[in-house]
């Protein structure tokens, strides 16, 4: 579809517009700092994609790639599912997310910004969610059918929670500035996963 030339600055407007997205969010983002950034002209960007949605659809696939990438790697070097489940919380406590990807978790960033806003993006990151939470079911199916967990722990619950306290985890330490509140309620979620399972 494209030529190698159009990939390499498809790619380029993809990777530069990933950071801005993430870091001022979709509204808060002009054409002309993605256009400044980038080093392309307006009829570049509008070659390459349709629109500003496009753009900021691929711009979120690619962060979260990136952070995926990281964590599905984390976890499949473990071969125990306690192991597995563990090495969640233990991603985050030896990656900084910002040190990732900049701006910090994109999932959150958009959910937070797309939810009352834009129905199609707000549906891309609920199956981003979506993905994540199914990654630790798998894990606690795994965990019960080789007998490391109780047959009566709620996986859908248990991957909510988890979800739920790494990315409020996130925010608080972003907010304060205080990389330790992370690092803290991660020690404390193994511990809890530890206790539930």
């Amino acid at each position: 579809m494209y030529t190698e030339k159009g990939e390499r600055t498809r790619q380029h407007f993809i990777e530069v517009s990933a950071d801005l997205f993430n870091k001022k969010g979709y509204a808060g983002t002009a054409i002309s700092e993605i256009l400044d950034a980038a080093g392309y002209s307006k009829g570049a960007l509008y070659r390459t994609f349709v629109d500003k949605d496009e753009l900021s659809l691929e711009a979120f696939k690619y962060n979260l790639g990136k952070l995926q990438r990281g964590l599905i790697q984390n976890v499949h070097s473990k071969k125990s599912a306690i192991s597995k489940l563990l090495a969640i919380p233990d991603f985050y406590i030896n990656n900084r997310v910002e040190q990732i990807i900049p701006g910090g978790c994109p999932i959150l960033n958009t959910a937070i910004e797309v939810d009352d806003t834009n129905p199609h993006m707000n549906e891309i990151v609920k199956q981003a969610f979506s993905s994540w939470k199914n990654l630790i079911i798998e894990i606690v199916d795994m965990g019960k059918s080789n007998n490391e967990f109780n047959q009566e722990l709620n996986a859908e619950e248990l991957a909510f929670y988890i979800i739920a306290t790494i990315e409020g985890s996130i925010t608080l330490a972003k907010t304060f500035k205080q990389k330790y509140i992370l690092n803290s309620n991660m020690k404390r979620l193994k511990k809890n996963i530890q206790e539930s399972v």
